[in-house]
């Protein structure tokens, strides 16, 4: 009976995360109007926390591959409620709390998947088709 009141507890805590956090905007072809801290016009994702509590991101992903799903992993972050989180989609790979984040893929202008993707690196919480809206 314990195990299945762990995988139940865990559907909760992802469902709350997912009603919670969602990529609520991006950019795939940055025209320089947004700059990281080494002066490149990275692509970016921008995330929302829309409830009332702060959720941290410790151990979830970022993915532009649907066959991929755990790309990018998120370090021990926290989003307010509220507060937005923008994460640079450079290729740098760059993943230490308290600084400015870069994902180890950039995106494609031409579209692709974008996803947030829980720890277990199976369910996607948030995420874009194969074609990217303009």
């Amino acid at each position: 009976m314990k195990p299945l009141l762990h995988l139940i507890f865990i559907w909760l805590s992802i469902t709350a995360l997912s009603a919670q956090v969602t990529i609520t905007e991006f950019v795939a072809d940055n025209d320089g109007s947004f700059l990281d801290e080494d002066g490149d016009a990275s692509d970016w994702i921008e995330l929302h926390n829309a409830g009332a509590e702060s959720v941290s991101l410790a151990g979830y992903f970022l993915s532009d591959s649907s066959t991929d799903l755990d790309r990018w992993m998120f370090p021990d972050v926290e989003i307010s409620p509220g507060s937005y989180l923008v994460i640079f989609a450079s290729a740098k790979d760059r993943a230490l709390a308290g600084s400015e984040l870069h994902t180890n893929f950039s995106l494609s202008s031409d579209g692709e998947f974008l996803g947030l993707v829980s720890p277990n690196g199976q369910v996607i919480l948030s995420s874009f088709g194969q074609r990217f809206p303009q």
